[in-house]
Parts: C-alpha cells; sequence; structure tokens
C-alpha cells in the first residue's frame, strides 16, 4: 500500500519552494511514497531569506492567530484529509508545523473516540502550537515603539481583573509565539494586524498545563540556534512518548540540516516515524 503524506509549508513561502527544500530527503525515501502539498490561501511578504532564493507567491495558513483564521486554517487542511486523504503522516515546516499539531490536537479534543487524521507527524522547526478556543489575549500595540514587540499592554479574557493587573506577558508560556510574532513584525510587517490598536489572539499549548495533546508517533527537527528553538522542544512535550518519539537537532538555524549525517539520520527517522504510525 502506498505511503501517502500531506506536506504544509511554512509562512511566507509555498508548497513548491517546500516541495524544493524537501527533495534532498525524498530522493533518499522510497520512490512509491506520495507527497501531496497544501498551499495556505493568503498572500503574505517572504519569510526572512526566502524571498532571495524562491519566487513566490509567498503565501501563509493564516497571517495572524485570530480564532476565526486558526480555525480557517485548521478547516482547510480537514477539508483536505476529507478530499484527498487519507493520508499516512503530515509533514510540515515552522508554521506548518504549528498548524499539524494544532490540528490534531483540536480533532482529539473535538472527537476524542475517533482516529486522529493523521497517523503519525514529522515536525520540522515547529512554533508553538495555537489552541483553539484559548483566551483569547488582547494585545495593545504600537509597532513604532522600539523594542519588545511594541506591545503596550495585554489582558487574557479567561483571568480575572485581579490576575490581568498582574499579568505578564513577557513570562506567560502560552503566549511566547504570540510575543515572538509581534517583535517579527516590527522588523517585518505583514498580515492584518495593524501598525497601532488592539487585536484578539489565541493562546498556544504549554505541556505543564494543558498536558499531551498528540497521542501519534512524532519525529522532530530542530536547529539548536533557532530563534524559535526553546518552543521547538516545547512542542516535543506536547507530543506523547509511549506511541514513539524521536528528537534530532542539529547545529543551524530555522531551516531545513544541511550536513549529510544529520540528513541521513532524518531520512532515517522518517522511515521509522511513518512505520510507528502503520503499526499504532
Amino acid at each position: 500500500m502506498t505511503t501517502r503524506i500531506l506536506c504544509l509549508h511554512g509562512l511566507g513561502s509555498n508548497s513548491a519552494i517546500l516541495e524544493s527544500q524537501l527533495q534532498p530527503f525524498r530522493s533518499q525515501l522510497p520512490p512509491s511514497w506520495e507527497f501531496e502539498f497544501l498551499d495556505g490561501e493568503t498572500t503574505s511578504r517572504p519569510f526572512l531569506d526566502v524571498g532571495k532564493t524562491f519566487p513566490g507567491p509567498y503565501l501563509c495558513y493564516y497571517d495572524a492567530p485570530t480564532p476565526e483564521k486558526v480555525q480557517a486554517a485548521v478547516d482547510l487542511v480537514m477539508d483536505a484529509v476529507e478530499e484527498d486523504g487519507p493520508f499516512d503522516a503530515v509533514l510540515g515546516f515552522s508554521y506548518g508545523a504549528s498548524l499539524a499539531v494544532t490540528v490534531i490536537a483540536a480533532a482529539a479534543e473535538k472527537s476524542p473516540n475517533k482516529l486522529p487524521p493523521f497517523k503519525s507527524a514529522i515536525l520540522f522547526n515547529s512554533i508553538t502550537p495555537y489552541r483553539l478556543g484559548s483566551g483569547p489575549l488582547h494585545i495593545t500595540h504600537d509597532l513604532s515603539i522600539p523594542g519588545k514587540g511594541a506591545v503596550v499592554s495585554a489582558y487574557r479574557d479567561d483571568y480575572t481583573a485581579a490576575q490581568n493587573e498582574k499579568y505578564d506577558i513577557w513570562n506567560d508560556p502560552e503566549a511566547d509565539s504570540t510575543v515572538q510574532e509581534m517583535k517579527m513584525r516590527q522588523t517585518e510587517p505583514r498580515g492584518t494586524i495593524t501598525d497601532k490598536g488592539t487585536t484578539a489572539l489565541l493562546l498556544g499549548y504549554y505541556a505543564p498545563i494543558h498536558g499531551i495533546r498528540v497521542r501519534v508517533p512524532t519525529l522532530h527537527v530542530h536547529g539548536e540556534n533557532d530563534a524559535f528553538y526553546t518552543q521547538s522542544k516545547r512542542v516535543v512535550d506536547l507530543c506523547d512518548p509511549a506511541p514513539g518519539r524521536k528528537v534530532i537537532s542539529h547545529s543551524g538555524g530555522h531551516h531545513f540540516p544541511k550536513d549529510t549525517a544529520t540528513m541521513a539520520k532524518v531520512v532515517n527517522a522518517i522511515e521509522w516515524v511513518v512505520e510507528r504510525g502503520a503499526h499504532a
């Protein structure tokens, strides 16, 4: 039976770019495997140096982590599963990996007795996945203010007035992805968050609070010099080690591993996690 993998690109990228980035790994995997690529439906600026290497269009699954936009992204993936599936695994890079975790976690929360939409997950440089139904987190910001992502104030809907008086967004692990997003918008504005205003955004999953959220075999690959490294490590903790969980770190940043030895490890680990998922 053919192994089929749904692939989700990162922010400010597209399926053609991800397909090119995965080619060195795919060339070493069984030729019978099928990789399906799903484009985001929202335009975006290219992420970091992507625009210097690859042509557009540059896309994303959501341009701001609002409840409505993340839900629409989850629906987009689930529609692909229903219309083009089944898929043995989901593979995601960065925001795509985050979305993959959100999809699996949301499906389990909605229908805990149903099989997950994917049998395994391959996550490259994942950022914190957003939690549907959380918060929302209200951020008042001014992108013209230097430092700290220009956040002027913040409060959470699920906190009391007394809790919000003491709320420190900079030390809230459920908001780390949002804080990073706001910092990035100062140097590379994009999406629908305006230069100044108040926006309601989702919070992220954090294992010490929310526990295990992914109960399928997982492979985690991330760079130790990635600005999102802490978030990638926290994603590992959201995934159950019982069905199989493997972590591969490399010395690079927010990109796929490039050295031959690590790439070989990743190829072997992809085959391992897909096999585990097939027999879970």
